[in-house]
């Protein structure tokens, strides 16, 4: 308030109208001038020189309007006047003789507008445009004026301009100092939370502060002046009190304890008679209902262990809160700070634009206390110290509470709940291991005990497999990816397909992350490669929790066969193999098998060759074999056929496999369009179909849409190639749209100590 009474002084004082009056008058006098000067010399007044006098006017007058801030023209209209008045003498041809004169009156205009710097600016602007004007070797001083004269009658300018700046600022201190001893009572008055008052001797208002025009429901202190001091108190008892203080205005003290609108109010009531027999005296009625309010409630509040504070709109934590409240928060002195900015580390930018629109409904009471309830955002306060990173879990409750002059504030309650959500949590934890632990033992039931010492095989050399990977040193992390990501792939597959689905999803989880490790360009950070090691050593002892479950559960049953049938368990886990992705994918498939020879099996790296068909049947009925309902739509039986065949060689030196399906066959188009995207093959070999072959075995190349379990992450036939290159084996495929995929398999034989487990 006394700010814009300051402006609105300034800018309705004498200094500024004589500025602008001095401007638009230099403007004038300088046209007058103008056209005399033409007019003595036998020239004319044509339409260019009145377009040129007018746009000079419009100018000046334009700009002093239009400036927001008139101590900014302290600058802007001296420049506009030097201007104007150098164009007219260069049209004109005017002697410079008075071209010193001129300037130092706009320095004089500069000066009336009160903004030193602008002025300083001025001075030194039109300095640096006089000296061009010289060393152009422009007659500035009049013709045939010597430089001497001329660059003295330039120190007399500049001089001169110091001098008048001088002065200007001692004169604009003093009358600063004298605004502001004017404005300082009226400041006061504006700015005080106190409700104050000057009386006469006939007890009516002199001056009032604007919370004392606020008691009396008055919107501006302006208009209690000249009303008697009592009309100012609603109700009764504050009149009664108002009149008692007014019967001994030159010396009360007391203390008034009232009801208003409600609400119980302190005020501390003072008033003393002011020097001199003018008969005015000074009232003072300081409002102390938030100091008794604070000691009704400081023993209570400082004894629970809770923290408790006020809150004003602007979310600042009032003077008084409970001492356990630092010890919650690990803060000290939180007078003042924003509970915002104490929170702000604990949660999002989102949620904390959220909380402070939920602060706002609260305080507005737009919303039933209920509702309010049901919706606050900070039930459960996950809370970080930004300083100490100290963790706890808050329960914050919020209630308004209104103070003098009707305003809100919100009463926060904080509960320290980091116990008991602990406590909630590990109870979860252990039920969802228990859990976990009987889903396991259930799917574990459903294995055969052959299937599964074959699984527990395979998956045991696929971990060690790992192992040496992440310990060989000559081998850069991106390549060591990719093989610990084919071992994890392959432990995955077997795992899904017996149905260990709870192993299987932790297994995909460690794919994923592994794949997106692959996708960091340039080095793998150290410690992303450790955190991998570390997640892959707690999943590999998951497997001796598997040990024990099976061998709990086979000492409850018959002993059967010692000795372990290769083909039926291959069989057996080929046939899961297309039961469980037939399942999982909708379709419908019967898995023949044609010719399956046990010396075929007994001769050969019976874990890789079991690895490869996984693989490939997974392809077939994922990616090959169509829906019932396309299948139907094409004339074909709804069932599809996966066929395999597994023999000697004629030569007893290969092992020849043969897996077939009757599905869709290769997308060629799909394959090339993938390829190409992913800059696997050029243009140019888009149309190259065995280009396109060699395509389908590159790490990470899928032509799913999706990512699951069983297809799109494009690593089963990246697996299959490099598990038959270790072997020396070769792989072939013959597909033709429409009528399926065929591949071919040779792996040698090798002595049995040889074989790969």
């Amino acid at each position: 308030m006394a700010k814009k009474e300051k402006k609105k002084k300034n800018e309705s004082s004498g200094y500024l109208r004589a500025a602008n009056f001095s401007s638009v008058a230099s403007v004038i006098f300088l046209s007058i001038a103008f056209i005399v000067e033409i007019l003595l010399s036998g020239g004319a007044i044509d339409v260019l020189h009145g377009i040129l006098i007018l746009a000079g006017l419009v100018l000046i007058i334009s700009l002093i309007k239009t400036s927001p801030d008139h101590t900014k023209l302290g600058f802007n209209i001296p420049v506009a006047l030097t201007i104007f008045y150098t164009i007219l003498m260069v049209i004109s041809s005017w002697n410079f003789s008075g071209f010193f004169l001129v300037c130092f009156a706009f320095c004089a205009i500069s000066c009336l507008y009160s903004n030193i710097n602008r002025t300083i600016g001025y001075v030194i602007a039109l300095n640096i445009f006089i000296g061009v004007l010289i060393i152009r070797d422009v007659q500035v001083s009049g013709e045939n004026i010597s430089l001497v004269v001329t660059l003295t009658n330039w120190i007399i300018m500049i001089l001169g301009s110091i001098i008048l700046i001088f002065i200007t600022r001692a004169a604009t201190v003093t009358l600063d100092k004298a605004l502001e001893s004017q404005h300082s009572f009226r400041n006061l008055l504006a700015t005080t939370e106190n409700y104050i008052a000057m009386v006469d001797e006939h007890n009516e208002i002199v001056y009032g502060s604007n919370t004392l025009a606020a008691l009396g429901n008055i919107r501006d202190s302006y208009l209690i002046k000249g009303r008697p001091f009592i009309d100012l108190f609603p109700g009764k008892t504050l009149k009664t009190l108002a009149g008692k203080l007014l019967k001994e205005k030159d010396n009360y003290t007391e203390d008034w304890e009232f009801f208003l609108n409600g609400q119980k109010r302190y005020f501390k009531a003072a008033s003393h008679g002011l020097p001199g027999h003018s008969g005015e005296s000074l009232i003072s009625l300081y409002d102390m209902t938030h100091l008794a309010e604070r000691d009704e409630i400081a023993v209570m509040k400082d004894s629970m262990k809770i923290g408790l504070f006020f809150m004003d709109q602007g979310y600042v934590i009032q003077d008084h809160y409970s001492r356990y409240l630092e010890e919650m928060l690990s803060e000290k002195e939180l007078f003042g700070k924003l509970f915002t900015d104490i929170i702000a580390n604990s949660v999002t930018s989102n949620e904390l634009e959220s909380i402070k629109d939920y602060f706002k409904m609260v305080i507005d009471r737009t919303y039933d206390q209920e509702m309010l309830d049901d919706i606050n955002p900070l039930n459960e306060l996950h809370y970080v110290n930004a300083r100490t990173g100290d963790r706890k879990v808050f329960q914050c409750a919020f209630a308004t509470v209104e103070r003098a002059r009707a305003e809100v504030f919100l009463l926060v309650t904080v509960y320290d709940i980091t116990a008991k959500v602990e406590l909630q949590q590990r109870l979860a934890e252990e039920e969802a291991r228990r859990q976990e632990e009987m889903a396991s033992v259930f799917e574990l039931i459903q294995v055969q005990p052959d299937v599964f010492s074959d699984f527990m095989e395979d998956m045991e050399f696929e971990f060690d497999s790992i192992d040496k990977t992440l310990k060989h040193d000559k081998l850069t992390a991106h390549e060591a990816l990719v093989k610990v990501y084919q071992s994890v792939h392959a432990i995955k597959s077997n795992a899904v397909i017996l149905g260990l689905n709870v192993f299987g999803t932790k297994v995909h989880n460690l794919e994923s992350n592994i794949k997106k490790l692959r996708e960091i360009e340039g080095e793998v950070p150290f410690a992303e490669m450790l955190n991998l090691a570390m997640y892959i050593e707690k999943i590999s002892q998951e497997k001796e929790g598997f040990r024990d479950v099976i061998g709990k559960l086979q000492s409850y049953a018959a002993s059967g066969e010692s000795k372990k049938q290769n083909v039926k368990v291959l069989i057996e886990s080929l046939a899961k193999t297309v039961s469980r992705a037939a399942e999982d994918m909708g379709k419908q498939v019967k898995f023949a098998v044609d010719d399956i020879q046990s010396e075929a099996i007994d001769n050969g790296p019976r874990r890789i060759m079991k690895e490869i068909l996984m693989q490939l049947i997974r392809n077939s009925v994922v990616h090959g074999i169509e829906p019932p309902d396309v299948r139907k739509s094409i004339n074909k039986n709804e069932t599809g056929t996966v066929a395999l065949s597994i023999r000697m060689a004629d030569d007893n030196k290969n092992i020849l496999i043969k897996l077939s399906d009757d599905g869709k066959g290769l997308d060629y188009r799909k394959i090339s369009e993938r390829a190409v995207a992913g800059k696997i093959i050029k243009k140019e070999e888009a149309n190259n179909k065995d280009m396109l072959i060699k395509a389908i075995f590159t790490p990470g190349f899928s032509t799913a849409d999706d990512e699951g379990v069983h297809a799109g992450r494009g690593i089963g036939l990246n697996l299959v190639r490099d598990r038959i290159k270790e072997v020396n084996g070769t792989i072939k495929l013959r597909s033709d749209t429409g009528k399926g995929v065929l591949f071919f398999v040779s792996i040698p034989v090798v002595a049995k100590q040889q074989l790969p487990k």
